[in-house]
């Protein structure tokens, strides 16, 4: 199962925006771990997708569907391997979680920062009618489409996507985001892992050009992120109900933080969360960030 930042944010995007609408089984694995398809999805019988919501994602996944998220350049291995998972995925599923309703057969998703126009020539037949700029189908029997990311137009109903894109285009998706309504749940969950990514960013020791890159433009949404926290954070006082969201939302991203830093969250970690939970924002981040485990625990539980 792969750690990396990006991989860990994009599953756990998909996560946000389909749970309430169908299974979503990241890490699904398909002849050994090292066929683990990224993100499954399956809409729930009946399940309404709103594209208000959700934009072409929703057209994406009104059928079962696998999401093969890629950021370094895809190559040809690549796209062999996700085709395996594929044609690998029904006998596994049907034995791995039997309660999952498959109405019709599954859907393979490629979504790439930028593809190359040699592969897109080997493997596409050209750009998809029905989902247009960026979407190139496969012949029909591999049920197949790859989306190149960065061929995406700058739309509403492509932000969630172009989220996963990297440079310039990340950074406007993420401009875009920012300028949500503050109410809007799918806005504040996205920040929230955007906050999570880029903290799990500065613990890497050694950042290369990208990284750096992406660190950047990740500093504008916590920066919103800590404002928005901030001003629910005035508001308690006006009305308690919101007292008991904050506190859920603080904890949630103190134990995402944890997770990053330390991996499973152990007994040990769960005795100090009320502790961190006391502590401004920036306090519990630099505590975290900087301490051990071993001296996080001595140093809290004392």
């Amino acid at each position: 199962m792969s750690t990396k930042p990006f991989d860990q944010f994009n599953k756990r995007l998909f996560q946000e925006l389909l749970s309430p609408l169908g299974w979503v089984i990241p890490n699904l694995s398909v002849l050994g771990e090292e066929r683990m398809i990224d993100v499954f999805f399956a809409p729930h019988p009946g399940a309404v997708l709103n594209a208000d919501e959700l934009g072409i994602l929703a057209q994406m996944v009104d059928r079962p569907a696998l999401l093969e998220p890629f950021r370094s350049a895809v190559t040809n291995a690549d796209i062999e391997t996700c085709l395996v998972k594929l044609f690998s995925l029904t006998a596994e599923l049907k034995r791995e979680y039997p309660t999952v309703t498959i109405e019709a057969p599954a859907h393979l998703w490629i979504l790439a920062a930028e593809v190359s126009d040699r592969l897109l020539q080997e493997f596409t037949i050209g750009l998809d009618p029905e989902f247009g700029e960026g979407f190139y189908q496969t012949k029909k029997g591999f049920r197949t489409t790859i989306v190149a990311i960065n061929e995406l137009p700058s739309t509403p109903e492509t932000l969630w996507l172009r989220l996963m894109g990297k440079g310039t285009l990340q950074e406007s998706a993420i401009e875009e985001l920012i300028l949500l309504r503050d109410t809007d749940l799918k806005r504040a969950n996205a920040l929230n892992l955007l906050v999570s990514w880029r903290i799990s960013i500065e613990l890497t020791n050694q950042l290369e050009s990208e990284e750096k890159r992406t660190l950047m433009a990740l500093s504008q949404a916590y920066l919103e992120w800590e404002k928005q926290t901030r001003r629910q954070g005035l508001e308690l006082g006006i009305v308690r109900g919101l007292e008991q969201g904050l506190e859920r939302e603080r904890r949630s991203t103190i134990i995402n933080l944890m997770r990053l830093r330390y991996g499973v969250i152990d007994s040990a970690l769960e005795k100090v969360i009320p502790r961190l939970m006391v502590m401004s924002n920036e306090d519990y981040t630099r505590v975290l960030l900087s301490l051990s485990k071993s001296e996080l625990i001595e140093q809290l539980e004392n």
